[in-house]
């Protein structure tokens, strides 16, 4: 097996794939309609009331009420289910026509291969067997980390609040097609099929897409930078102090985290541009989840071995087999863990 990493634009001659002809306003854009696409499934479950034939009128009334976001919370993760679970694997499924038709890329370009599938497999197994105890190890002692800091700030991520409740048979169905299918299908032909190769190929894509990493590690905890910035004008007590210093401390771990690893991606993309293509695709992988910190330096190191495995085999199948294995061995604590609270 070659373990170079030559399949970065999956490709043996660089330039035969359109990706270095391939803009970032183009890039933005198929994005876009993608997003787009995605308002379709709400709206056929807003016009068929299937969430009121599951739950109740008066339930999905209250789901609505954001006078008080923390009180319904859950029963909107719930309902959002549905809307995940059915729109997740509809845009994986849609994700390559509409990058064919705009890009002119095929689904060869972005990793879909005919041959060489059980070696792809195969190469994927073994990926799974070495990140998911590095990455949990990670985790914990980042968890640990964590609740050493002011406030104690550790956000599950909405799933995982998931485990005290009683699911629906039909809402477990729903979160297996999030978590598991339609995740990893479309998580895994953005990120290492389209934006890695992408990266390689572009002279500023390592730039760009850091600084994307680097926006969302700050967007994402806003109201935090805002209430910091609040308190830091008010009276200064120490009831202001110490929620200042919560706040801050809140705001600034995701952002000193991308800071600290965009340097570094730096600094090997003078020696080696395909690392340094790995390391932007992960670190943004890893932003996108900045909701549920400290999560997201687990799963930068997880995109780290999704982009290498990508890039030994060119098959997009390795990469969304390790984290289907990943999130399905999440989605079975998950479930374990829900059967013995009874």
């Amino acid at each position: 097996m070659n373990d170079s990493l030559d399949h970065l634009t999956n490709s043996p001659f660089t330039g035969k794939t359109g990706f270095e002809n391939l803009s970032p306003a183009k890039v933005t854009l198929c994005l876009l309609l993608l997003l787009l696409a995605a308002s379709f499934i709400p709206f056929v479950i807003q016009k068929s009331n299937l969430l009121e034939n599951q739950y109740g009128a008066e339930m999905v009334a209250k789901s609505k009420d954001y006078s008080d976001p923390e009180e319904f919370k859950v029963l909107r993760v719930r309902m959002n289910l549905w809307t995940s679970g059915l729109t997740l694997p509809f845009l994986a499924l849609l994700f390559p026509l509409i990058i064919s038709n705009y890009t002119g890329l095929n689904k060869s370009d972005l990793g879909w291969k005919n041959t060489g599938l059980i070696p792809s497999i195969k190469q994927g197994f073994t990926w799974l067997i070495i990140l998911v105890p590095i990455v949990y190890i990670l985790q914990f002692f980042m968890v640990k980390i964590q609740l050493l800091l002011p406030g104690e700030h550790v956000a599950d991520h909405p799933l995982t609040q998931l485990a005290d409740q009683k699911l629906l048979a039909l809402e477990w169905v729903m979160l297996f097609f999030t978590a598991v299918v339609g995740g990893p299908l479309l998580e895994e032909q953005i990120f290492r099929g389209l934006i890695q190769p992408w990266i390689m190929a572009k002279k500023s894509g390592v730039l760009i897409t850091i600084s994307c990493a680097i926006f969302l590690s700050v967007f994402q905890f806003s109201a935090d930078w805002y209430k910091a910035l609040t308190l830091s004008l008010g009276d200064e007590s120490i009831e202001n102090a110490s929620l200042f210093l919560i706040h801050i401390t809140k705001a600034l771990g995701p952002l000193l985290f991308s800071l600290l690893v965009s340097a570094l991606i730096f600094i090997i993309n003078r020696k080696n541009k395909s690392h340094a293509a790995i390391g932007a695709t992960a670190l943004l992988f890893g932003m996108i989840h900045a909701f549920a910190w400290p999560s997201p330096v687990g799963l930068t190191l997880l995109g780290v071995g999704l982009g290498i495995a990508f890039a030994k085999t060119g098959n997009i199948v390795t990469p969304i087999f390790i984290h289907v294995g990943f999130n399905f061995l999440a989605f079975g604590m998950l479930l374990i863990q829900t059967v013995i609270k009874g």
